[in-house]
């Protein structure tokens, strides 16, 4: 099984690394959003494009839930574009023997495995413009490079920081989440007889803040199949072709404030009503 892990990731780097060699021998026509300190340094834009497809290790200080995204377009050949889609089918086969292995080990057995396979292939990771590379980062491995079958006429980039994940509970399924937290805890045992003032048949809502993220709003010529299309973006999206469509340029980093007005049909409150497991209460029709 753990061979099995490792030649599935030397695999996975192995399609990178020919990816990164195509992309800077053919010198395809792209744009990359880039941020100030990149426009100020010698690396080309074309070379950030190629490290940010082949960086699949945690930086110092990183977040453990934090991936370093980015949005762009590449126009690509039909070569590199077999290229990505064998990266992402090898992004596929490695995630499935990571949770294979997960299975099947200790925590500590599987961490100590992980940890061996952030340390291989030296040469490509100290190649990246990062520093203190060395922890390997499962979501920047998994995610897919994403290419589309046609070529669009515009892309219309947007910020979306104002994403909610709310799933329904009820009021027992609140109260084992409070419980599973220590019941022998003085803000568990407040939140708990909040809880209990509550009907045992009343809906309430979990809900979790989603990471800003960037979204194309894709247009297509009217012989396309479909018209329109939207997609959240965490790499540059790479397009068949050889002419940059029409696109607006947005900054690297979301706005600090919110960018729509709240809606004012929102039937979730927004004060949690029991904090350490983020329940909201749905507002009385």
């Amino acid at each position: 099984m753990i061979t099995d892990l490792t030649e599935q990731f030397d695999a996975l780097m192995q399609s990178l690394r020919d990816l990164r060699t195509l992309l800077l021998q053919h010198k395809p026509q792209h744009w990359l959003a880039l941020t100030d300190a990149e426009k100020g340094s010698a690396a080309s834009s074309l070379n950030i494009l190629c490290d940010l497809l082949t960086d699949v290790w945690y930086r110092d200080g990183q977040d453990g839930r934090e991936t370093r995204s980015r949005h762009g377009l590449v126009m690509i050949n039909n070569q590199i574009s077999e290229q990505i889609k064998l990266c992402n089918v090898r992004k596929d086969a490695f995630r499935a023997v990571v949770q294979k292995t997960q299975k099947a080990l200790e925590t500590s057995q599987f961490n100590e495995h992980l940890g061996a396979l952030g340390t291989r292939h030296s040469a490509l990771r100290e190649s990246l413009h990062f520093s203190g590379l060395s922890r390997l980062h499962l979501k920047q491995c998994y995610r897919h490079i994403p290419v589309l079958e046609a070529a669009p006429l515009k892309v219309g980039f947007s910020w979306y920081t104002n994403g909610r994940s709310i799933r329904r509970l009820s009021v027992d399924e609140a109260e084992q989440k409070l419980l599973a937290l220590g019941e022998d805890k003085a803000h568990i045992q407040i939140q708990l007889n909040k809880l209990h003032t509550l009907p045992a048949t009343q809906a309430i809502a979990q809900v979790q803040t989603l990471a800003p993220v960037v979204r194309a709003n894709l247009v297509y010529p009217d012989s396309h199949s479909r018209k329109r299309q939207a997609m959240n973006v965490a790499l540059p999206l790479m397009i068949p072709g050889e002419q940059l469509p029409e696109f607006n340029q947005i900054a690297t980093e979301p706005p600090q404030e919110r960018t729509r007005q709240r809606r004012s049909d929102q039937r979730v409150s927004d004060e949690a009503f029991l904090p350490s497991i983020r329940v909201h209460l749905y507002h009385a029709d």
